[in-house]
């Protein structure tokens, strides 16, 4: 499946976006006018928003990773500086430059070249900012949609090979759909659900359909459907059928009905899978099982799973390694539909 450039954007009633993908949102700090800069980035299908330095972690629990950073040079002081730092921690796939002017103070210049800051932007050179921006998200390559059903499943079963995704520049996109009311607080899950997507730099969509009932009906296979009308994958995670978990084999029946267009189509592994789960599919996870654990980690309110202990996620993508000779740890699945032409 060939992703149209003029895809349909419109969510299904239902689902929420909690969190934007890497290639929409840019962060503006900044204390002058910059009109003309965010008219530019509107013109470019980009959402910018003016924040100040202390809101912006705030920010990126409910809006989602940024695709670019823009700080006007006078705001360099050592409070922005550590503010910087920590949202690139977190935000690997963040893109920051310096919006500077020919009357900008060397100071601020300086500081943001001792800091890794290289790229300079002027605020009235709107060609050189759209060579700061990332592709648009309709675009021709890989796009990934993952499914679960409550927050943390994706990230357990396949986190590491999203992350592997995002590194290369697929957009990914996590549905799920149930917001876990069972396991924890809702909005507890939420706001961890969406600390977990902006980690992973993914666009995260959210449904409400009841935790523990959910069932292969015609209103969650026309929910998914019209979630992949939206996003326009060419590969789909979802739950394995061989799982002990109702749910999870509710969505994966209804998932394989939803995405029988899409290209390539796996099923990754849940701590509730059965011996049945047959994986053919190996993904080398090396350079992504740590940022993984960081995923993990967002889920406080679930720290009492043993299943969420870092040591269990490494000795299991060290064991499934075995099938792969050049890595030391893999994420398994098993393959529903693979196509030759697009890459994982």
């Amino acid at each position: 499946m060939e992703t149209d450039e003029h895809a349909p954007t419109t969510l299904p009633a239902g689902v929420v976006r909690e969190a934007h993908g890497p290639e929409r949102l840019v962060v503006v700090w900044a204390r002058t006018d910059l009109g003309a800069l965010l008219a530019t980035l509107e013109r470019a299908g980009h959402l910018p928003l003016l924040v100040d330095p202390a809101e912006t972690e705030d920010l990126l629990e409910t809006a989602g990773a940024p695709a670019l950073l823009l700080v006007e040079s006078d705001l360099l002081d050592e409070a922005t500086v550590a503010v910087l730092e920590r949202v690139r921690r977190r935000s690997r796939q963040t893109r920051a430059a310096v919006v500077a002017d020919a009357g900008a103070g060397a100071h601020g210049l300086l500081t943001a070249l001792r800091h890794g800051l290289s790229d300079v932007v002027a605020p009235d050179d709107p060609a050189a900012l759209e060579q700061l921006l990332p592709a648009r998200s309709h675009h021709r390559g890989e796009r990934v949609l993952a499914i679960g059903a409550h927050p943390d499943d994706v990230e357990i079963g396949c986190g590491a090979t999203l992350l592997r995704h995002a590194a290369q520049g697929h957009p990914v996109s996590v549905l799920t759909l149930s917001r876990g009311a069972v396991g924890g607080p809702r909005e507890e899950r939420r706001r961890e659900a969406v600390a977990a997507a902006t980690a992973m730099s993914a666009e995260l969509l959210m449904a409400d359909l009841p935790d523990t009932r959910l069932e292969e009906a015609h209103e969650m296979i026309g929910l998914i459907e019209a979630v992949i009308a939206s996003v326009a994958p060419t590969t789909v995670y979802v739950h394995s059928a061989a799982d002990n978990h109702q749910d999870h084999r509710a969505v994966h029946a209804a998932a394989v009905i939803a995405a029988r267009r899409v290209p390539q189509l796996f099923c990754y592994q849940s701590p509730s899978s059965r011996n049945g789960f047959a994986p053919t599919r190996f993904v080398p996870v090396e350079d992504t099982i740590e940022a993984k654990l960081d995923l993990l980690a967002c889920y406080r309110s679930q720290s009492a799973r043993d299943y969420l202990e870092p040591d269990l996620v490494l000795a299991s993508a060290r064991y499934w390694s075995r099938q792969v000779s050049h890595t030391r740890y893999a994420e398994p699945f098993e393959v529903l539909r693979a196509s030759e032409v697009v890459g994982g």
